[in-house]
């Protein structure tokens, strides 16, 4: 009990010796008869130290911070520039690719469920914490739209090499959900390229009610002619104005931090994009929509899929 001091057990002790019963000493102290019991057979020998609380801590302490998982934390920050929440759900699910890069370095990895804080003190302990990235966040207007297929946004990104050889990517999200709907990396991109591309996926998830573009001349006259026919509305953000299609330029800078970043550490990085894409959409917890982009594009999407 709490409110039994040290010098209360040593008089239970003394008392007891002294040939008091267990009754009047519990009466006389306002104790249980079980307490003057209890430290009467703790007090094996004299002194100060037989009436004191015993340590609370555990005799054997199971770290989730071995350091195992803290070379893998900063594996991650230094090959990614990932964030706690990121690092946190690699560590946790890792997809394949980032398992076989574990086990590669790193010896049999076994999968573990920390908290952000627990990152961010490793990340502290090795002067790794913080943003990568400078300049600090700026507000925008927030927009999303209502429904899947409302809205498409697509981009190019490139040029940027694998393999000594010069690439590029195009890629296509749903506005509402942030699902992949096309990301496919060619040699060189024309209009013609983007038209296929778009058309196949139009086949595969439905027609969208309007794509969203910047002013590349890939997105010009011939591709608007081609949405017409489809009576598809393009719409092409501002000049200048990157933030209007901040959707697009997130998930092109996912795709720059999660699967071109990989060519640092695997051999025929392009093997993996396909996977990247199925954890992307499926696995990867997105933080915009608080859910997976393949559940909210895929429960609310009402589009025949072909």
């Amino acid at each position: 009990m709490s409110h039994v001091t040290p010098e209360m057990r040593r008089i239970m002790v003394i008392a007891k010796k002294a040939g008091k019963k267990t009754k009047e000493i519990a009466e006389f102290l306002g104790v249980s008869r079980k307490t003057v019991w209890k430290w009467n057979k703790r007090a094996h020998h004299p002194g100060k130290e037989s009436f004191r609380d015993k340590s609370r801590r555990p005799h054997h302490i199971n770290k989730k911070i071995t350091p195992l998982v803290e070379n893998a934390i900063i594996i991650l920050r230094d090959s990614f520039n990932w964030g706690t929440q990121r690092i946190k759900l690699s560590l946790q699910s890792p997809p394949s690719y980032i398992k076989y890069l574990f086990e590669h370095v790193l010896g049999k990895w076994k999968n573990v469920e920390i908290s952000r804080q627990t990152i961010n003190n490793v990340l502290k302990k090795h002067k790794r914490n913080g943003s990568p990235y400078r300049g600090g966040k700026k507000s925008w207007n927030y927009f999303r739209a209502k429904s899947p297929n409302d809205l498409w946004q697509m981009d190019v990104k490139g040029p940027f090499r694998i393999e000594g050889k010069k690439q590029y990517a195009l890629i296509i999200i749903d506005d509402n959900s942030r699902y992949i709907l096309h990301c496919n990396i060619y040699d060189r991109i024309k209009t013609e390229d983007v038209v296929h591309s778009l058309k196949n996926t139009i086949e595969k998830y439905g027609k969208p009610k309007k794509i969203l573009v910047d002013n590349d001349k890939r997105f010009a006259r011939k591709f608007e002619k081609w949405c017409m026919k489809e009576d598809i509305e393009v719409e092409h953000t501002p000049p200048y104005y990157p933030q209007a299609k901040g959707k697009i330029e997130r998930a092109i800078r996912t795709f720059n931090e999660e699967f071109l970043k990989l060519k640092k550490v695997f051999e025929n990085v392009l093997s993996l994009l396909q996977e990247f894409i199925e954890w992307f959409n499926n696995h990867r917890y997105h933080m915009g929509i608080h859910d997976y982009p393949a559940n909210v594009y895929f429960s609310k999407n009402v589009t025949d899929v072909t």
